[in-house]
């Protein structure tokens, strides 16, 4: 029934396509894994997201379900992320307590959101790295990391590195 009917009742929470559509002009792969049917995620990400997230991944015969990591680690493979750089390079967003160990079962700090199925206190006790309330909290939260890892790199130079370093600007 639900392949036939995945539209029914199902549409982006408010905010959301502005976050992925800033999130994707500033260059982010995106990814969507969910324990509802492969043929339902694939239908809907085609429909709601048009080609914005770049990979959607359901649930499968022979696949272990989420909060198992395999879907996850699968999804990172296709956006082209190794399994070394994935703490490095990935996030994890959810909605509930199945999202949070899943993000820890695949070795990726997570970032919980009030907007789903939870509310913030049952979030807030699974200590989610993250915890934000509106879907553009996700760009300004990803925007404050990028600005620390560049403070961080240059901290990283020695006074007499930066020095001699030539900026140049076009």
């Amino acid at each position: 029934y639900y392949g036939k009917n995945c539209q029914i009742k199902t549409r982006p929470y408010d905010g959301v396509m502005e976050c992925i559509e800033a999130l994707k002009k500033k260059g982010y792969k995106m990814a969507i894994v969910s324990n509802k049917a492969d043929p339902a995620v694939k239908e809907l990400n085609k429909i709601y997201f048009k080609g914005m997230i770049d990979v959607a991944i359901g649930e499968r015969p022979g696949v272990a379900r989420k909060p198992a990591p395999d879907s996850v680690y699968q999804a990172l493979e296709e956006l082209g992320i190794s399994m070394e750089e994935r703490a490095k390079k990935a996030l994890y967003v959810g909605d509930s307590e199945v999202d949070r160990a899943t993000a820890e079962n695949a070795g990726l700090d997570c970032m919980s959101v009030e907007w789903g199925f939870r509310e913030r206190k049952l979030l807030e006790s699974l200590k989610p790295k993250y915890l934000i309330s509106h879907p553009m909290d996700v760009v300004k939260t990803l925007d404050d990391l990028m600005i620390e890892e560049i403070v961080n790199r240059l901290d990283g130079f020695a006074d007499s590195d930066v020095s001699r370093m030539k900026v140049t600007v076009s």
